[in-house]
């Protein structure tokens, strides 16, 4: 009896403490359930252009555009979680959307295949066994900005099919997919003019503007390099180049986008057509040398293996957490499907 009632206590005893250990997982569990939820309420977020800057690294008011923020320096706070890798916000724009580039660069491809577009139909494309520098196919006539030289294009470039299907598709994970909104991407031809104080800023967005191509995936404009040093002298795209290719190739230095310590360092391709203001010339394509040492844009024949380096646009929906730095980004903490 004395047995029987021993292991009737030590039974009571266990069931006991199992229902006591359980009540207290199930407590810990609510208790820290809700230690998250009200974690997460109290994140706010932050708006990017309460730190507008005069001089130095940082966010300015865009000259050339109004209501448009833009980062100019070396090493500006701006880097940004998305996709699961880092990228750099270039701009927040008018329209409250933010354009943003990878940071690294993905692997070299041409521009355009050869023989990928049809003379018959890209009259613009002299070159067929070289390819075309039009990023995209655009209605009516694509003019340089002199009107140098015209004529139509009808068929993607290599590289746009190759970002907006298979990286797209493949690289891009449904979370960010959901983030980013398709955009309209400024493609008009950039022009070297034959004088270069007689080249701007201005003219270049201008060029750039001429033709636009709406989609979700696309590479960074000329303007968007120059505009990004805060060098006094990176004046045009003519300077640049012009400088880069006769005399001082730190014009367009202190400058995040061309920023990078590998000594080889790496050319990554722009969206808009390398023009010359009184010769026809549908093979050039501007792109980025980015090194230390070398930062400067230039052009290159659409055979040329240089690196895709994505941009896209995020929504205006989204909200942005973090300090823009290396070791802590932004990262978006909430967007919706509007």
């Amino acid at each position: 009896m004395r047995r029987l009632k021993r292991k009737k206590q030590k039974k009571i005893i266990i069931i006991s403490s199992l229902a006591l250990l359980l009540f207290l997982c199930v407590g810990y569990a609510a208790f820290q359930t809700n230690l998250s939820i009200t974690a997460k309420g109290n994140i706010k977020s932050i708006d990017i252009t309460d730190s507008i800057v005069a001089e130095g690294d940082g966010l300015y008011k865009d000259q050339y555009e109004e209501n448009r923020y833009i980062y100019r320096g070396q090493k500006p706070d701006n880097y940004i979680l998305f996709n699961e890798e880092l990228w750099r916000i270039i701009a927040k724009e008018a329209d409250g959307t933010y354009k943003i580039i990878r940071n690294d660069t993905l692997q070299n491809r041409v521009y355009d295949e050869v023989n990928h577009r049809s003379t018959a139909n890209n009259s613009f494309c002299l070159y067929p066994q070289i390819g075309c520098a039009v990023y995209a196919a655009i209605s009516g006539e694509f003019s340089t900005p002199s009107g140098s030289q015209k004529g139509t294009v009808t068929e993607d470039s290599s590289i746009k099919l190759y970002l907006n299907n298979e990286y797209y598709v493949n690289n891009i994970n449904e979370i960010a997919k959901n983030q980013i909104t398709s955009h309209t991407f400024n493609i008009g031809g950039v022009e070297r003019l034959n004088n270069s104080s007689s080249d701007s800023i201005e003219k270049n967005i201008a060029g750039e503007k001429m033709y636009t191509w709406d989609g979700n995936v696309g590479l960074a404009n000329v303007s968007d390099i120059l505009r990004a040093s805060i060098n006094p002298l990176c004046t045009s795209a003519t300077s640049s180049w012009d400088n880069a290719e006769y005399g001082d190739i730190t014009f367009c230095n202190n400058n995040y986008l061309l920023n990078n310590d590998d000594s080889e360092g790496t050319y990554f391709w722009l969206i808009n057509p390398y023009n010359l203001e009184s010769h026809s010339n549908s093979r050039g394509v501007w792109f980025a040398s980015m090194r230390t040492s070398h930062p400067y844009v230039s052009y290159g024949d659409v055979k040329e293996l240089f690196a895709p380096r994505p941009v896209v646009f995020l929504k205006s929906s989204v909200k942005l957490t973090g300090h823009g730095t290396k070791t802590s980004p932004f990262q978006i903490l909430e967007n919706t499907s509007n």
